[in-house]
């Protein structure tokens, strides 16, 4: 009996999260991931997951197009058009030092900054803000990121007041999270933001 109230139970969840509305504020949405050797697949594909199930596209963006760490790159940053994007996501892991200390990393900056000159969201998780510390997006801004001292100094030094503790962070434009336990609620912060907008 309880194998078979278990079963119902597990279909009727099933059923209503595959059957949810949209909200439609979604509708014709799209997020570039900006990823790199190294970056969270786990991250990248919880977010992704999440943001797709609501009808969002996501585009991974990388130096290449191919495969690197088991991440499907779809285009080059050489290709990036800013305006078409409503988010700018960064995932974690060690792919956000590789973009910093890639020889195009510039190209990175470049795009990070034309969207924060265009007022579009732009979301960092667990390694990611390390990125925009290091695009000086970042002065006078609250933020959080994995704690890591590193990471945490350069932001810092960029003219943040960083805050660890805090698993998201929304300040303005930017949205940061402290690690993969923060992927829900950051993930959720993303599509807030896109839904008032």
């Amino acid at each position: 009996m309880l194998v078979c109230l278990v079963i119902v139970v597990t279909v009727a969840l099933g059923g209503y999260f595959l059957l949810k509305p949209r909200d439609p504020a979604l509708e014709d949405v799209e997020v570039l991931a900006i990823i790199a050797e190294g970056s969270d697949y786990w991250e990248l594909d919880e977010v992704n997951r999440t943001l797709v199930g609501e009808g969002i596209v996501l585009t991974t963006a990388s130096f290449t197009t191919g495969k690197i760490s088991n991440l499907r790159v779809q285009i080059s940053f050489d290709d990036v058009d800013v305006s078409q994007y409503d988010a700018i996501f960064i995932p974690g892991g060690s792919g956000p030092e590789n973009i910093i200390n890639h020889p195009d990393g510039q190209k990175v900056f470049d795009i990070l900054v034309q969207a924060n000159d265009q007022g579009i969201l732009i979301a960092a998780i667990c390694h990611g803000p390390w990125v925009l510390a290091a695009a000086d997006l970042v002065d006078g801004k609250n933020v959080t990121c994995f704690n890591d001292p590193d990471m945490r100094n350069d932001l810092i030094n960029s003219g943040a007041t960083v805050d660890t503790r805090k698993r998201v962070i929304r300040d303005g434009n930017i949205i940061t999270a402290n690690g993969p336990y923060a992927v829900d609620a950051f993930t959720e912060e993303i599509l807030n933001v896109l839904i008032e907008r």
